[in-house]
C-alpha cells in the first residue's frame, strides 16, 4: 500500500511540475492558494472552521486568498496528501493516521488513550515531545503542520451497553481502516471491522458489523444513532486534523502573509473546538432526554487505558513516545 502511495506520489509530481500547477497570483497581486479536505460541509471542521477560511484571510491580508475545496472534491485523503507534496494544492487537512503512512511515530496521536481529553490532545500536538516529529515531515516531504485542530472524543456505539473490555469480547468493531485505528479497536477488546465508511451505516442496519466509534458530531451527521441503540463514553480516541501547507507555497509567502494565514488558522481551529464541543454536549443531553440513545456513562475507563496502555507499550513504531507521553500523564486526574 505505502510502496503504491510513493509511486502515485512520484509520478503526480511529474506531471505537475511539467504542467505548472501551484499556486498563482492574480492580476490584482493577491496571491491565490488552493485547500482541499474530505470533510463533509456539515461537519465542525468546514461549518465552524474552513468556511470562513477566506473572509478571515481576506480580513486580514489584502494580497492573499484562499480557497477551500471540502467533502472530497478533489480527491480522497490520500489522493489530497500527493496533491500536496507535488504542489498542486497548497494546503490540506489530514489525520495522524494517514500522516504516519510517511512518518509512524506521528500515530501515536490517534492511540487508544494517548490522551486524556481533547485538552490533553492538543498539548500533546502543541509540546516538545511532537515537535520533531513534525519538524521530520517538513524535511523529508516539505509539507509543514500550521497547526492541530480538534476532530471529536470517539466513543463506541452498540446495541448492547458496553461497559468494559469484557463486554468487547467478539465484538465486532467497525473502525477506518488505517492501521492504528484497527489496531486501537483491538486493543479496546473488539474485533475490528474496517468496513468503508459510506457503508457503516448498512453494515450496523444488517448487524454485519456489532458497532462502530466516531465523535457524537459525526455519529448524527451519519445517522448511526437510527440503526444503534447504546453510545458508550468511552473517549477512547481523542482525534485530531493537522492543518497542513506545501513548503515551497509557504517560502512564496511574504513574512505578513504567513503570519496572516498562521493567526487565521489558529483562530479557526478555537472556533472548531468550541462548536463540536458544544455540539457534543447538546447532542448527547438531547438523546439522554428523548431516548434516541441509552446514555451508557458508568464506563470503567481504567480497564480499557490500562489494557490499551499494555497492548501499545511495545511492537509499535511509535511506543516509545506513547510511553513517554502515557507515563507522564498517569498522575493526572481523570476528566
Amino acid at each position: 500500500m505505502a510502496e503504491r502511495f510513493y509511486l502515485g506520489q512520484f509520478a503526480l509530481a511529474i506531471v505537475l511540475i511539467l504542467s505548472g500547477c501551484g499556486s498563482q497570483d492574480s492580476a490584482d497581486g493577491v496571491l491565490n492558494l488552493r485547500m482541499a479536505h474530505v470533510y463533509e460541509v456539515n461537519s465542525p471542521t468546514h461549518a465552524y472552521g474552513t468556511a470562513f477560511l477566506s473572509e478571515r484571510i481576506r480580513g486580514k491580508s489584502e494580497d492573499l486568498d484562499i480557497t477551500v475545496y471540502p467533502a472530497s472534491q478533489l480527491g480522497s485523503e490520500s489522493e489530497l496528501l500527493e496533491q500536496l507534496v507535488a504542489g498542486e494544492l497548497d494546503l490540506v487537512i489530514t489525520g495522524p493516521s494517514f500522516l504516519a503512512m510517511w512518518h509512524p511515530p506521528i500515530g501515536v496521536l490517534d492511540a487508544a488513550y494517548c490522551s486524556r481529553d481533547l485538552d490533553h490532545m492538543l498539548e500533546i500536538a502543541n509540546s516538545e515531545e511532537m515537535a520533531p516529529e513534525w519538524d521530520e515531515l517538513r524535511k523529508r516531504y516539505d509539507v509543514r503542520v500550521l497547526d492541530t485542530w480538534a476532530y471529536g472524543s470517539r466513543h463506541v456505539t452498540s446495541n448492547v451497553p458496553i461497559r468494559s473490555p469484557k463486554d468487547l469480547e467478539g465484538f465486532r468493531l467497525r473502525a477506518p481502516g488505517a492501521r492504528i485505528f484497527q489496531a486501537s479497536a483491538e486493543a479496546l477488546g473488539a474485533s475490528p471491522m474496517p468496513i468503508a465508511f459510506s457503508e457503516v451505516y448498512l453494515a450496523l442496519q444488517q448487524e454485519i458489523a456489532d458497532g462502530q466509534e466516531n465523535p457524537v458530531p459525526v455519529i448524527k451527521s451519519m445517522g448511526f444513532h437510527e440503526v444503534q441503540k447504546c453510545l458508550n463514553l468511552t473517549g477512547h480516541i481523542q482525534s485530531s486534523l493537522q492543518i497542513l501547507v506545501n513548503e515551497r507555497t509557504w517560502r512564496r509567502m511574504t513574512d505578513e502573509q504567513q503570519a496572516s494565514l498562521q493567526a487565521v488558522i489558529k483562530e479557526l481551529g478555537k472556533d472548531v473546538y468550541q462548536g463540536l464541543v458544544q455540539d457534543e454536549e447538546e447532542l448527547i443531553e438531547q438523546w439522554r432526554i428523548d431516548g434516541t440513545m441509552e446514555i451508557i456513562e458508568d464506563v470503567d475507563m481504567e480497564a480499557f487505558r490500562n489494557r490499551c496502555r499494555e497492548y501499545f507499550s511495545e511492537g509499535f513504531e511509535f511506543s516509545e513516545v506513547y510511553n513517554r507521553i502515557t507515563k507522564q500523564s498517569q498522575g493526572d486526574v481523570r476528566k
